[in-house]
């Protein structure tokens, strides 16, 4: 499956229906359900009731919500792509490498032991140094979170670079997690060698796979 950087056209899989009223987003003239005023409001006394943010990258986007509401969200406003399954392969496709500062952030989501998990890539410049980063982030709370690993692998020509980690939980933004480089990281340099396009140093055509599993 291939995905290009700048290019957000994603399909996603629906889900069960919530037991919400209907409501009409205005700027795609789509018809959904959405939450009721007691389900938007702050529970300080359990933190785990807090509404999330919006996990999409692609814009800046104030939504907020339980997860159920916020995959509606992201399947009909944000037109997400749906994976399903605990193991999983993507590439990525960039024309214009050197250009990092048109690249957005990519976002997919993932379903398997009956959670969803986001697989997010990204182009950015560590210092000087331009740099690409995939990591995958839990769509719940932080002790829930620790219950799961992954691992991300990129390869190509030879090379292979690999990286297992834990998904952060969404309560953190994902530029949290770009900033603290907690995911796979890629030299721009190294990236354009691993590439499966490498004659052609003007496009950059990167498979990144993994898997998720929980910890006993």
């Amino acid at each position: 499956m291939e995905h290009r950087i700048n290019d957000l056209q994603i399909e996603s899989q629906a889900h069960e229906s919530l037991d919400f009223p209907v409501c009409i987003n205005q700027m795609s003239s789509i018809t959904y359900q959405c939450p009721n005023d007691k389900t938007e409001e702050l529970n300080v006394e359990n933190p785990k009731k807090r509404p999330y943010n919006c996990p999409y990258s692609g814009s800046k986007c104030n939504v907020t919500g339980d997860i159920q509401w916020l995959l509606l969200h992201l399947r009909n406003d944000h037109h997400v792509e749906m994976h399903d399954g605990r193991s999983f392969s993507h590439r990525y496709v960039h024309h214009n490498p050197k250009h990092l500062h048109h690249a957005t952030w990519m976002l997919t989501l993932l379903d398997c032991f009956g959670r969803q998990f986001c697989l997010y890539f990204a182009a950015f410049h560590m210092r000087k140094t331009p740099m690409y980063i995939a990591f995958v982030q839990f769509m719940g709370d932080e002790q829930e979170a620790m219950r799961f690993s992954y691992t991300l692998e990129v390869s190509g020509n030879g090379r292979k670079l690999a990286w297992q980690g834990v998904p952060r939980s969404l309560r953190e933004s994902h530029k949290t997690v770009r900033d603290s480089q907690d995911g796979l990281i890629i030299t721009r340099k190294l990236a354009l060698i691993i590439s499966t396009d490498n004659n052609n140093s003007k496009e950059l055509k990167l498979k990144i796979s993994g898997r998720v599993w929980r910890e006993q």
